[in-house]
């Protein structure tokens, strides 16, 4: 191009019109791709009394207490309503830390919904008062927001021990018969399990591709974690290097398979032990997921372990037989590995809630890579990585909080 060319002059576009999901004059819908909705439920919760009939929608059939994820909806109906002035919905959420029978306790929430009043002017329905509200997403937790708390029981064999817990209460007011000025309450209370539903923000890939192909063509898909086992100091041997991959998203689902892969590296001689598992002397290797529950109270945190699941793990090729043959595969600079691949997945996800925090109760969950040998010289190492389990796996097509 010589150089006398100068470019066309350059005209701006116009600038792009808002969107809108909404029809214009003359538009209409050719296909409508609506987002599937969770399993939807059936059954219904019903807690009959003299007064009053409560029910409770979309429950699981033979649910001992109602379940909440979002929203609430039923029936209200009552048996009279003579001399009625109000009736009230009360939903309450309270965290309450015990230690020696000194109790702390911190509302999560507290709304009171007016079905009907005397003061609104009409008669009350005789019919079924139909109702639907939303449970709130976070409460004030000291000078932090936070989402709000499943339903949790935190041991009550051991000090302090915890719980978050919620209710529904119908109140009916009726004026009291020597002093009208004053009213008389009827209330029912209902206990129900709120279980707010989670997601990952990214999907894993499926376990069933290698890891040498995934990592080399999508590292980014891929967590790496390392920890050296140092075993200097028992013996002559050199420490060997761990390194633990697991996807990357780090957020994954009750019911998720999580793969993962192990590479354990060092000297011929340092990895010999890691040959002999299964004899004595050998070592002891596990990847498993750790649930620490957690209450704090007077600035004492005591903490229960439990473990949700055992990795299964299988060498990723034939394991050489004796040390000699670790030069056929050797690393650079003198180093050698061995390899293993395998899968994670929680043991019972039926009733586990997912991980939360809060300043006196939380629930957390790691990665644990653990490993000891029984016999001669001590090795042991226990290295834990923090991550996060939530109740529904990752979907394009269902969307929570």
């Amino acid at each position: 191009m010589g150089s006398d060319c100068v470019p066309p002059p350059y005209t701006p576009s116009l600038p792009s019109p808002s969107y809108s999901s909404d029809l214009l004059p003359g538009e209409q819908t050719v296909d409508y791709g609506r987002r599937p909705s969770p399993q939807h439920l059936t059954g219904v919760y019903r807690r009959i009394t003299d007064a009053l009939t409560l029910i409770i929608r979309d429950q699981r059939p033979g649910n001992v207490h109602p379940i909440f994820d979002r929203v609430v909806q039923g029936d209200l109906r009552l048996k009279s309503t003579d001399e009625l002035t109000s009736v009230t919905l009360k939903l309450e959420g309270l965290l309450v830390v015990e230690k020696l029978g000194i109790s702390i306790t911190t509302t999560l929430c507290s709304v009171t919904y007016t079905m009907w009043s005397a003061a609104q002017g009409w008669p009350c329905p005789q019919t079924a008062m139909p109702f639907t509200f939303t449970m709130p997403l976070t409460f004030h937790d000291g000078g932090r927001t936070r989402n709000l708390p499943p339903t949790l029981q935190a041991s009550e064999r051991h000090e302090p021990h915890g719980a978050c817990s919620y209710s529904l209460t119908v109140e009916l007011s009726r004026p009291r018969q020597f002093l009208p000025s004053l009213r008389r309450s009827e209330t029912v209370k209902v206990p129900f399990i709120y279980y707010p539903r989670s997601r990952p923000h990214m999907p894993i890939l499926p376990g069933d591709l290698p890891f040498m192909t995934t990592v080399k063509s999508s590292p980014e898909e891929w967590h790496q974690i390392m920890c050296t086992v140092d075993v200097s100091q028992a013996s002559t041997l050199d420490p060997v290097q761990c390194l633990l991959f697991i996807p990357s998203v780090q957020v994954y689902a009750l019911s998720d398979t999580i793969p993962f892969h192990l590479q354990i590296r060092g000297s011929p001689a340092s990895l010999v032990p890691f040959l002999e598992r299964s004899k004595a002397g050998g070592v002891t290797v596990r990847v498993y997921l750790l649930r620490q529950t957690g209450v704090i109270m007077h600035k004492e945190d005591v903490t229960w372990s439990h473990v949700l699941g055992e990795g299964r793990m299988e060498p990723s090729q034939p394991l050489p037989s004796t040390h000699q043959t670790f030069q056929l595969r050797s690393l650079d600079e003198g180093l050698d590995s061995l390899d293993w691949d395998g899968v994670l997945r929680c043991g019972d996800s039926d009733h586990t809630v997912a991980s939360f925090t809060t300043s006196q109760i939380y629930v957390k969950d790691l990665v644990v890579l653990s490993i000891t040998r029984r016999e001669g010289p001590p090795l042991s190492v226990n290295h834990f990585h923090p991550i996060r389990i939530v109740t529904d796996p990752w979907s394009n097509e269902m969307i929570y909080r």
